[in-house]
């Protein structure tokens, strides 16, 4: 998939072990929980996992995706855009590349977990349809902020338009 977003123009592809330095370093930039490289390679091999990158013109990686799916159920794992690319709405198709992957795997849900205080992803995700189910109280660290646990259960109708 590729397209142009506000200035960047883009390209998502399936992630592969030449990415994995990279994504380590955005994994640092965006989460004080970021994953390991070690991790990152684990994921690629896993059979329930499946990621992307997406990248720029150039070949900057912009922001990357990892979603996992267990029979029906899918969970959004990973899904993070270069601070310096915020703001462009780069989330959108990458999110939407996810959501397709997970139908194409065979999940009819999916479900995530965002900070209380990622006000941006909230809006993304409920604009893909993706419903507040329940709280997990202090979840997360540096900061300590609430996880809020979302579902989709009729993840098709997303591609409905």
């Amino acid at each position: 998939m590729s397209g142009i977003t506000g200035a960047e123009a883009y390209c998502i592809r399936p992630m592969e072990e030449e990415d994995v330095p990279a994504v380590t370093l955005l994994e640092r930039a965006c989460f004080s929980d970021a994953w390991s490289e070690r991790l990152l390679r684990e994921m690629l091999r896993s059979s329930w996992d499946s990621a992307a990158v997406m990248t720029a013109e150039d070949g900057t990686l912009l922001g990357y995706i990892n979603i996992r799916v267990l029979g029906t159920e899918a969970e959004l794992m990973r899904i993070c855009v270069r601070p310096e690319s915020r703001g462009q709405r780069l989330s959108v198709p990458l999110l939407r590349s996810g959501l397709r992957e997970m139908l194409c795997r065979g999940a009819s849900e999916a479900t995530l977990e965002v900070r209380s205080g990622n006000t941006a992803a909230v809006r993304l995700y409920e604009a893909h349809g993706f419903v507040l189910e329940g709280v997990r109280k202090n979840y997360y660290s540096a900061p300590v902020e609430d996880a809020l646990i979302y579902w989709n259960r009729t993840l098709r109708e997303v591609f409905k338009d």
